[in-house]
């Protein structure tokens, strides 16, 4: 006897559909038949619900992307935006590690999970990071942000920006805005959309830090700053901050850094009706339970929590990664270069000599060539040959590869036995990095904190939800990441790792990413 799919119970085919990608697959599944609409339409209303109840009990699970070296994927970096839209997450700008500002536009199908770059027209905007884009009627809205200026001029210092641009998803394509009125070239600086406005707070601003609010009418495409409660309550300048939007006439303003070793893990209430607007400090619970810092780690709201990932507060160090956007900072950077290395955001480039050759900026469309990856394959093994030669412990070995052929020799045999030297010293460096490299410390990875707002409207409070630390399967310790929600999922893709200080040069100092890694409830049972 044969039995098709049409006669299983409702409640096997409710849990067939729940196994299905909730993104593109499952919303074909409702053209099926009226059965089928109804069932899915069952299955994603559930999975949203199981979704919330397990982020409001901490019961959320780590799941990463394997890497597939043969698709085109998207270049390591941090300090990028990114914005869901639909069945995809699209990313923008940011820099590498060798700080390198990008302009390029990916999408990931999260249907797939595959990275798509689109050739888009009309009027790029400038390579940049810390940068804010936001969705708006089938549209990007990209603010401000910050770049190195190439050629890169040895006292120059970086550029900040207050270009105001839009993206058509449709169309697929870049336009520039041009208003009278401005707010000041800005970065690092928070934006949340309320109805037809998009509301911008703080950030860097000539080079110090910010607690203006500007709002960009996008019915009307103009700019006013607007006036809040008084200065004896409102929030300390800073930058790095995450906003909340609570609906059309409030946001949440939740930590950031006000300057060099100073992180705040604060939260203020904006309430927006009338010509003025009000401030409110927020009252927050439970405070043994939050994270040790609450900047340039992006807050998601999902339902009435917040989810906020950082490092386990019982193994976080007191000031570790903490960074300096003072403007004076950089400006002394040549008496006082250990001040500069402690700015991720806006720190010099270590080779200001070499401009990077990165396909990630426009003009250069298309993923990553082969021959590319070859010829950077090929410059990090010859670099071996500029390190000093007393690293090495077999110095007939090191130095066989530079001696002058004898005159006796014939020519290719010479060649051989060269080659064969190098490969065997390439090999033996191998090893040696192998077995030097520190195994890694499972305490280093990034966990969940969940922040519960359910009154934070009532009564101006929130608290943290008491969770468990002793999970260590998330990804490596990282900031300046993105972190947004998808359909019962939540997405962290890219950031940036600050090593410690090292006087082993072989080491690098930073490591950047483009890993993607997804924050998953635990499967229910039907």
């Amino acid at each position: 006897m044969q039995c098709k799919i049409d006669d299983l119970p409702d409640e096997l085919l409710e849990y067939i559909l729940s196994l299905v990608p909730p993104y593109k697959t499952l919303e074909a599944c409702k053209s099926v038949c009226r059965r089928w609409k109804r069932t899915t339409e069952v299955v994603i209303a559930r999975s949203e619900a199981h979704f919330q109840r397990s982020v409001a009990v901490g019961s959320l699970l780590w799941n990463s992307l394997p890497s597939v070296h043969w698709a085109p994927t998207i270049g390591k970096r941090h300090s990028h935006s990114a914005c869901i839209y639909n069945n995809s997450m699209y990313v923008f700008g940011g820099c590498s590690s060798t700080w390198t500002t990008f302009n390029d536009l990916w999408r990931l199908d999260l249907d797939t999970r595959t990275w798509v770059r689109p050739v888009s027209l009309g009027s790029y905007p400038s390579p940049k990071a810390c940068a804010t884009m936001l969705y708006y009627q089938k549209s990007f809205i990209l603010f401000g942000g910050w770049s190195y200026p190439l050629p890169y001029p040895l006292h120059q210092q970086w550029r900040l920006f207050n270009e105001l641009h839009i993206y058509s998803i449709e169309s697929n394509k870049w336009t520039t805005i041009d208003t009278l009125l401005t707010p000041p070239p800005t970065s690092a600086h928070s934006a949340s959309i309320h109805g037809n406005k998009m509301v911008v707070f703080g950030g860097v601003c000539d080079g110090e830090s910010s607690n203006d609010i500007w709002c960009f009418n996008l019915d009307s495409y103009r700019w006013q700053k607007q006036f809040a409660s008084g200065d004896y309550l409102r929030p300390e300048p800073r930058y790095g901050q995450s906003q909340i939007e609570l609906g059309d006439k409030h946001l949440l303003i939740l930590g950031g850094c006000t300057g060099p070793n100073a992180p705040m893990n604060d939260a203020w209430l904006l309430e927006m009706e009338g010509p003025l607007w009000i401030w409110k400090k927020v009252t927050m619970c439970n405070t043994e339970w939050a994270p040790t810092r609450i900047w340039c780690h992006q807050a998601c709201k999902v339902g009435n929590y917040v989810v906020v990932l950082s490092k386990n507060k019982r193994k976080a160090k007191s000031n570790d990664m903490s960074i300096s956007l003072k403007k004076t900072a950089c400006q002394s950077s040549l008496c006082a270069p250990s001040h500069c290395e402690s700015n991720p955001l806006f720190r010099r480039p270590e080779n200001v000599s070499t401009p990077d050759r990165d396909e990630n900026v426009n003009g250069r469309h298309g993923a990553f060539s082969r021959s590319h990856l070859q010829s950077a394959h090929t410059s990090s093994h010859m670099s071996i040959f500029s390190k000093p030669m007393s690293l090495y412990s077999d110095n007939f070995l090191s130095m066989a590869a530079f001696r002058d052929p004898p005159l006796h020799s014939n020519s290719n045999t010479f060649r051989q036995r060269q080659l064969e030297l190098l490969r065997k010293m390439e090999e033996k460096i191998k090893n040696k990095k192998a077995q030097a490299k520190p195994a890694k410390k499972t305490e280093n990875t990034l966990s969940i904190f969940v922040l519960d707002i359910t009154k934070v409207l009532e009564d101006c409070s929130a608290s943290w939800i008491p969770l468990k630390q002793d999970n260590y399967s998330g990804p490596d310790e990282r900031i300046l990441y993105s972190l947004v929600a998808g359909k019962g999922e939540l997405i962290v893709f890219g950031g940036l790792r600050k090593q410690q200080t090292t006087m082993d040069w072989n080491l690098p100092k930073d490591e950047v990413y483009n890993d993607l890694h997804f924050i998953n409830p635990p499967r229910y049972d039907i």
